[in-house]
């Protein structure tokens, strides 16, 4: 049984809609993915962060502390880091880290200080750099490490001070992002996270920032302030201990200085020692982001470009748009949430920029015709399913009028027919049928009748039959019509009781008999074309009726039509009609097997009987059948009268 979701996805635009939607996602995400990736990326910190508990100092070589110590860039006197690291000691600072590079003597005095504080502080982290080629792996790369007197001073702790963006890049992954812990070759931030106690896994990899604000979540004060603040200031705090670059301006090319994702909207750079100390709070908390499996990731934008691309092509205009806003808000809270609340983050923009709008309009352009042109070809109408049924010169909608009732909409169009007359003749039939429509309960009522010559076509609208299954709003399914067909197919043998078959029988010709008073003929009679409205059967695809007049071409279906030379057209080709049908529901068999029955049905004498006024109605000699449909429903309504008091007649 198909459900309201496969039911969306079985229509030609919704397939196109998907397919385009779902291809947009992957070309954003494959072939133009870094953008889109790297704006997923950013945009997950306009919405907050984390809150964390660590207590972090940055100690800035700034500005002021450069003019206030009478320092100059890249030749900062090493006499002051040896008075920091002591007040650090003094104060019981948990880590100090050196964003700075003793690569070099400088004077064995000061060195010989630095290193006695580093010694006696006991919790020293250091930063060495790389030199050599830059290649993607690490192996042929040299580290170019602290002095030895200052690595022998810290114990060996050291780690690369290295981002994983280009100075003036923004820095969103753990450096280096192919493998944190490979072999001695680490960053900064995670050898301080080591000397700190944490347990790091070195086989995980593809670590992303998680950044805690525009802010940072630290303390940042001038490197001169440091030095005076009041005693017990770092307390169990984390120090860090580093430039800051000499202007903000991310577009300066001042080395040692990258950007954030806040860049984006403050337009602002830092120094390369707040991504360290980020990294850091990541790997101690155990809180950096992570992205899914890469067959994840495309299977989530197949799915989403599916389900939005096929679903907006059904939606008006105005709601589509609506649509695609809400698409656009509920994805970015579901993904900005997500990575707050785990440790994975999606490039949910692909999904939300990109995706969303390009479903928005394939909703306009894949199915005009079903959105647009429809409601314009149909005033007064919307289409609700369709065409649900198709004939040789038109096809038939489900649609809901201004009052929202569900009717059936038929669509004849000039192009169908191979003549003018016919197409004419078409109409004219409607024309009359419509005004008698509702003078006879058991005559299917026309409602509307509208004319386009402009664009030759013409439509009628009538009440809507029985559907096959009652609750098919509720499942979600398509509308089908309960037809005679239909019903026949479901009971055993194909087959209805002789009972049923009367029943049906006197519901229809008692609204034929009164088509014929009126001058006029169904003329395809059969049934697929019987459909109940409220429980009863009525003669439906009225399209045909004309005229009682000879027919000189072939109209109708055959094996319901009298043989050749007989013309269709006739009151008498329609109760041949009639009887065929009742021969077919009540045998199970199809025209061309009349008048043949099964034994079993032979010994059966209600069949028998119901038999004799088949054979009647099906004469091939048309002066030998029943004269009217008068003739033929009085032999029914007595049979049905003999069926009720249990008496049969022997034939």
């Amino acid at each position: 049984m198909k459900s309201a979701f496969i039911k969306i996805f079985f229509t030609k635009p919704a397939l196109q809609a998907a397919a385009i939607t779902a291809l947009c996602g992957l070309v954003l995400w494959g072939a133009l993915g870094e953008t889109w990736v790297n704006a997923s990326y950013d945009y997950l910190f306009r919405f907050g962060s984390r809150s964390i508990t660590n207590q972090v100092v940055l100690v800035l070589m700034d500005d002021d502390s450069y003019e206030q110590l009478h320092q100059k860039r890249g030749a900062w006197d090493r006499e002051l880091h040896a008075r920091l690291l002591n007040k650090l000691t003094e104060d019981h600072c948990s880590l100090a880290v050196f964003d700075v590079h003793f690569g070099s003597e400088v004077n064995a005095e000061s060195d010989r200080a630095v290193a006695g504080a580093m010694r006696r502080n006991g919790r020293v982290v250091l930063m060495a750099s790389l030199t050599g080629p830059k290649l993607p792996g690490l192996e042929s790369a040299n580290v170019s490490l602290p002095q030895k007197i200052f690595l022998d001073a810290v114990g060996g702790h050291f780690g690369i001070g290295k981002a994983d963006a280009q100075t003036g890049a923004i820095a969103r992954r753990h450096w280096p992002f192919y493998g944190p812990g490979e072999g001695s070759i680490h960053s900064l931030g995670w050898a301080a996270a080591e000397a700190f106690g944490a347990t790091l896994d070195r086989a995980d990899d593809q670590q992303w920032l998680r950044y805690y604000g525009e802010n940072g979540p630290w303390q940042a004060i001038s490197y001169h302030l440091a030095l005076s603040n009041a005693p017990g200031f770092f307390r169990d705090k984390i120090v860090f201990i580093g430039n800051d670059p000499k202007k903000s301006d991310p577009g300066d090319p001042e080395e040692d200085k990258f950007l954030t994702p806040y860049t984006r909207w403050n337009g602002k750079a830092v120094g390369g020692m707040e991504i360290m100390a980020t990294t850091f709070l990541n790997l101690v908390n155990g809180d950096w982001l992570r992205r899914p499996p890469a067959w994840i990731e495309i299977v989530l934008l197949v799915v989403a470009g599916t389900v939005i691309g096929a679903g907006f092509c059904h939606l008006k205009p105005f709601t589509a748009v609506l649509a695609a806003v809400g698409t656009f808000l509920i994805v970015t809270l579901a993904f900005v949430s997500m990575s707050y609340f785990t440790n994975y983050w999606f490039p949910w923009l692909v999904i939300a920029g990109g995706q969303a709008p390009c479903a928005l309009v394939c909703a306009w352009v894949c199915r005009p015709r079903e959105v647009v042109v429809l409601q314009e070809r149909f005033p007064g109408y919307t289409t609700v399913v369709g065409p649900f049924g198709k004939g040789s010169y038109g096809r038939v909608w489900l649609v809901r009028d201004a009052t929202g009732q569900l009717m059936a909409l038929k669509e004849i169009e000039r192009a169908k027919f191979q003549h003018e007359n016919s197409y004419e003749r078409e109409f004219r039939g409607i024309r009359s049928y419509k005004p008698i429509s509702s003078q006879h309960l058991g005559l299917l009522h026309i409602d509307h009748v509208n004319r386009n010559d402009l664009e030759a076509y013409f439509y009628y609208v009538m009440e809507l039959g029985d559907a096959l299954d009652p609750d098919w709003q509720q499942k979600g399914e398509p509308y089908m019509p309960r037809d005679l067909d239909s019903i026949c197919r479901q009971w055993e043998n194909g087959r209805l009781v002789v009972g049923e078959c009367i029943r049906i029988g006197i519901e229809l010709l008692e609204p034929l008999h009164f088509l014929h008073q009126q001058g006029l003929v169904h003329r395809d009679i059969k049934p697929s074309n019987i459909i109940f409205v409220k429980g009863r059967a009525k003669l439906a695809d009225v399209g045909l009726v004309r005229d009682a007049t000879p027919e000189g071409t072939d109209v109708g279906t055959p094996g319901y039509m009298p043989r050749y030379p007989e013309p269709p057209g006739t009151v008498l080709a329609d109760i041949y009609a009639m009887g065929m049908v009742l021969y077919v529901v009540s045998s199970g068999k199809q025209p061309s097997f009349f008048p043949d029955i099964t034994n079993t049905l032979v010994e059966k004498s209600e069949f028998m009987r119901l038999n004799e006024i088949i054979c009647k109605a099906c004469q091939p000699a048309a002066e030998l059948r029943y004269a009217s449909a008068a003739e033929m429903l009085a032999a029914l309504r007595e049979a049905q009268q003999a069926l009720k008091l249990g008496s049969t007649r022997q034939i």
